[in-house]
């Protein structure tokens, strides 16, 4: 779980990243391209961050807290 919240830390620091360099690039083609690539990158770490909640609220339901205790059958059942 560890490795994708980096990921995902990383995934969003490139989308700023390229954001930034979109409103600062002279040529418009450039502008676009690296607006279009934040904006592709932005998409995907708003897709991990899905993974890591589902991943995350997946495991808490397996906790030790949450697990029904076993009832066994009594002789006379």
């Amino acid at each position: 779980m560890k490795d994708l919240r980096e990921r995902l830390e990383k995934l969003r620091a490139d989308a700023a990243d390229l954001a930034l360099m979109s409103r600062r690039a002279s040529d418009a083609g450039k502008r676009d391209l690296f607006g279009r690539l934040a904006e592709e990158l932005a998409i995907e770490a708003l897709e991990l961050e899905l993974v890591i909640k589902q991943q995350s609220a997946s495991s808490d339901a397996n906790g030790p807290d949450k697990v029904v205790p076993l009832r066994t059958r009594s002789k006379r059942e």
